[in-house]
């Protein structure tokens, strides 16, 4: 249960309204410390130190921050957009879940709040003499806080929205996911395999709307089989579109689920409108390919972009040879389908490969990401690979109409491949 609440709470981060909420919450804890600790101190403090002077540091904070607050969120939405224009509109789901975004933004939000209510308190004379003392350290802090956020707000915003920083996060979900998706095959679960039959007999989880499978927790359709004594077949990957009334999963066990079960197993399926990169390789891939994919395309004649995002997805692809974590399933009631090599291979360089056309220069990539991760692949990579590099081979023979580019490519394969 611990990875899927560790998960859960990884998730919840993301969100922008947890962080300034968060931050909201230890700027209010931090007023109420001046009051606990304020009587403690001894006379004559505040006098010494020049607490007085915070009022007027309140209100510049006050009177600053909702306008940055302002500022900052337009030039979120202006990233937003220019990554969607100009890269791929599946990019803003990255982008809106960009942590150090949404902790300066709580910062500012926050800086705001406790200034807000530290004046309020001040004019109910909250604050006396001695608590004024500790309100004004505390606002110290936050003051700091705030120049260090917008340090790194300037800092980040050198790249904000831009190709390279897009797809470096891009790259890294990917990684992640690929790598995760290695590391416990089958999410540590039975595998489901074509060679798997499924039980005849059983209820059916069937999706309450329209939508993708966003992630499986595992674990919890564990601890539901457990009580049950059932086991549960997962047919929807995450990843897949269901229409509502289709089927997530079978459950096949001497008692059938009540409602009360399957609302809960229908929870640990999540379904919405948008693919999540959580537990979906095969959708980080796909966003990194669009990218290469609209740089090819005749509007944009881009085969540098391609060519980058070429080496991106061979380093993506390439996670996927770690050794796997699981000798033995640990979810031993759970069955559900593991990453299959080919789907990422699939979903990566043949588009690229489709839209190269006669970019040479594009092709010889290609062949190189092949080589490359043939070489440090597994053998079932390294045989995925060898078929994406014939099949991309043959269609490279129809797209090269001038034979001295063909050749080029010919000898680069060649090369790569090695003896």
């Amino acid at each position: 249960m611990f990875r899927s609440i560790l998960r859960w709470v990884r998730q919840q981060s993301r969100r922008i309204h947890v962080r300034v909420i968060l931050f909201a919450v230890l700027n209010m804890a931090a007023l109420g410390l001046a009051v606990v600790i304020g009587p403690l101190l001894p006379p004559g403090l505040g006098d010494l130190i020049g607490a007085r002077s915070v009022d007027t540091i309140l209100q510049v904070i006050a009177s600053s921050m909702l306008a940055v607050v302002t500022f900052s969120l337009t030039i979120m939405v202006t990233g937003f957009s220019r990554a969607e224009g100009q890269w791929t509109p599946r990019s803003h789901i990255l982008l809106r879940e960009d942590t150090r975004t949404h902790s300066v933004l709580a910062t500012f939000l926050g800086a705001y709040l406790y200034a807000l209510i530290a004046i309020i308190l001040r004019a109910a004379d909250v604050f006396g003499e001695s608590e004024l003392v500790v309100l004004f350290f505390t606002t110290l802090l936050v003051v700091a806080a705030i120049i260090w956020s917008i340090i790194r707000w300037i800092l980040h915003l050198e790249g904000y929205g831009s190709l390279t920083l897009t797809a470096r996060q891009l790259e890294r979900r990917a990684a992640t996911a690929v790598r995760e998706a290695a590391r416990f095959p089958a999410q540590g679960a039975q595998p489901l395999t074509p060679d798997v039959t499924l039980p005849e007999e059983g209820t059916d989880l069937r999706a309450a709307r329209a939508g993708y499978v966003q992630q499986i927790f595992e674990e919890a359709l564990q601890d539901e089989a457990k009580t049950l004594d059932a086991r549960i077949f997962v047919l929807a990957p995450p990843g897949r579109y269901v229409q509502r009334g289709d089927v997530l999963a079978r459950i096949a066990g001497a008692h059938a689920p009540g409602r009360e079960a399957m609302t809960r197993l229908r929870a640990a399926i999540p379904v919405d409108d948008v693919r999540s990169f959580e537990m979906d390789p095969v959708f980080g891939v796909t966003v990194l390919a669009e990218i290469a994919t609209r740089a090819l395309s005749p509007g944009v004649n881009d085969p540098g972009t391609a060519i980058d995002i070429i080496h991106r997805l061979s380093h993506v692809i390439g996670e996927a040879r770690v050794a796997p974590e699981l000798d033995a399933p640990r979810h031993d009631r759970v069955w559900i389908e593991p990453l299959s090599v080919e789907a990422l291979f699939e979903a990566s360089f043949a588009p690229i490969a489709r839209c190269a056309g006669d970019a040479v220069e594009v092709h010889v990539a290609l062949a190189h990401a092949f080589a490359a991760i043939g070489r440090v692949g597994d053998d079932a990579m390294a045989e995925a690979a060898r078929q994406a590099a014939a099949g991309h081979m043959a269609r490279a023979k129809t797209q090269i109409s001038h034979r001295p580019d063909l050749e080029r490519l010919q000898k680069s394969v060649s090369r790569a491949s090695g003896p």
